[in-house]
């Protein structure tokens, strides 16, 4: 039987797709195997596997956000819908760039984006606006490069490599 043809089952915390024989659930982290040992305290039970480095973590070393679990390290990436952002500009040539080159090493980028043109407001662009309160050092327009949760730390190392993420 091909690897399509294998009967896909649900993640009972997420309810996301996977294999009989996956020992954790790709799109959440949840861990399916109660041995597993934290990669940090090998005497500690995991409590689940960091679903961008794929290394289990227990509850000190990794969190729950948003009923998907990420070791402390990843914590703070933004995530939408399975995806993780690995680099934000507002300028969307830089942007476009950024995505070949990822697309070019067999990486599923995609390209993240509420900005709003002068046409939606009738007036100047406002990509330089600032809410008040903390700022994050994101632009609130950001076009945003996300790629596959397992794909984020290969994305990353190539936009180093070409001198593409901020330091």
């Amino acid at each position: 039987m091909e690897d399509n043809e294998v009967e896909k089952l649900a993640c009972s915390h997420c309810s996301g797709r996977i294999k009989e024989d996956d020992d954790f659930c790709p799109d959440c982290g949840t861990l399916f195997n109660d041995e597993v040992k934290c990669s940090e305290h090998i005497s500690t039970e995991a409590e689940g596997v960091c679903v961008i480095c794929c290394e289990p973590f227990c509850s000190e070393c990794g969190i729950y956000v948003n009923e998907i679990f990420l070791c402390n390290e990843h914590s703070e990436y933004e995530i939408y819908e399975g995806m993780a952002r690995v680099y934000g500009s507002s300028d969307s040539t830089q942007i476009e760039y950024a995505k070949s080159c990822l697309e070019q090493n067999n990486l599923h980028p995609f390209i993240y984006s509420r900005k709003r043109t002068t046409l939606h407001l009738g007036g100047t662009d406002y990509s330089l606006f600032r809410a008040s309160g903390e700022f994050d050092g994101h632009l609130i327009n950001e076009i945003k490069l996300m790629t596959p949760f397992q794909e984020v730390i290969r994305a990353e190392e190539i936009l180093d490599e070409l001198n593409i993420l901020e330091e």
